[in-house]
């Protein structure tokens, strides 16, 4: 439960040299500070984000990738919906520091206390506060060969380093949001969630955060 909630996040890391990494080249530097700039201006904008996922875990202990689907809702700035929709129905709804988990007819309010943090973080790298320093990452950025963003998390904070070694995170060209977010974990296993269908400043009903 802890894990699957954990998806996407961004901060900074200052760096002054350009560098070749598997993730493209660095961005550092003046680049760098324009970058997170125009990042900063696209997310303040952003008063609603509706999307498509498709999650696959890939681990030694399956002999084939753990596929599930689903979608998700965010209207700022505190309520997000993570809904999954296949193989089995789940949903968990952030709303202003309150969690629901409903699990078919099931529903269960604030169901732990790691829950609720993760779901603060999701938020904040939907609308942007991640960009700023702080203590939870360090984070690179790269250009690829395709021309796209490449955030590259490493955990600074220890909760967080029990679990994952390092988020990359792969950002939309046009809207700077993220099309693609990989999660290494530290036994080995790999988390990928793919979005597609962005819908961004829709309308959205209060009662899809109830």
């Amino acid at each position: 439960m802890k894990k699957f909630i954990f998806i996407f996040f961004i901060t900074l890391t200052v760096c002054t040299a350009f560098a070749q990494s598997n993730y493209g080249t660095e961005i550092t530097g003046e680049q760098k500070t324009a970058l997170v700039t125009t990042i900063e201006k696209a997310h303040k904008q952003l008063t609603s984000l509706s999307a498509n996922f498709t999650q696959e875990k890939t681990s030694a202990l399956f002999t084939d990738k753990v596929v599930q689907k689903g979608t998700l809702n965010y209207k700022s700035p505190k309520q997000l919906r993570w809904e999954y929709t296949s193989p089995k129905a789940m949903t968990v709804i952030f709303s202003n520091g309150k969690v629901l988990l409903k699990n078919g007819k099931s529903t269960t309010t604030n169901p732990n206390k790691m829950l609720n943090e993760m779901g603060n973080m999701i938020i904040n790298t939907i609308n942007g506060s991640f960009l700023q320093e702080n203590t939870a990452f360090k984070t690179r950025y790269y250009k690829n060969k395709s021309g796209q963003i490449v955030a590259v998390l490493t955990p600074s904070n220890k909760k967080i380093q029990n679990y994952y070694k390092t988020i990359v995170i792969t950002l939309n060209s046009n809207t700077h949001l993220a099309d693609k977010v990989v999660l290494n974990e530290n036994n080995g296993d790999t988390t990928t969630i793919l979005f597609t269908d962005k819908k961004t400043n829709v309308s959205l009903s209060d009662s899809l955060f109830k």
